[in-house]
């Protein structure tokens, strides 16, 4: 029994999903790091904001970053326009060189600094992304001028 991948269509819902519950994070960041070039000193604890009109407070903040999430699960779990064996076998690397890559900057960082600490949907977050970047650079650089278009 092989794994039933989401038609490709998903890819284009799981990403708008991604952008439109990443805006808010987006500008809390833009809003944070301009306050530091100012030196204002960011909050030690999540303040409430409002964007757009909307007040978010930490519980909806959250229940965002989670939202982003699953829509990067919709994107990777998605079928690419042609599926065969080459491109599950681009997949699987790229799932390996993930899940190497995380551990080696783990250890890293706590070899670099013991108190080091990472929430663990960030570190889910972390290592989807890093897929999806390893996945789309093996693909386009393993078929010579076809790389991209495959999606």
């Amino acid at each position: 029994m092989s794994f039933q991948f989401l038609p490709n269509y998903f890819k284009k819902v799981g990403l708008f999903i991604f952008i439109v519950s990443g805006i808010p994070s987006f500008s809390k960041g833009l809003v944070d790091g301009r306050n530091a070039a100012d030196g204002i000193p960011t909050p030690e604890a999540f303040e409430a904001f409002t964007f757009l009109g909307i007040h978010f407070t930490e519980s909806l903040y959250d229940t965002l970053v989670f939202v982003g999430i699953i829509g990067l699960f919709l994107y990777l779990f998605s079928k690419d326009k042609i599926m065969d064996e080459f491109l599950l076998r681009i997949r699987h690397e790229a799932i390996q060189l993930t899940f190497l890559a995380t551990v080696v900057f783990v250890f890293l960082m706590l070899i670099i600094n013991p108190n080091w600490r990472i929430g663990g949907m960030a570190l889910i977050e972390y290592q989807v992304v890093l897929f999806l970047i390893i996945n789309k650079a093996k693909k386009f650089w393993s078929s010579p001028g076809k790389g991209a278009e495959n999606e």
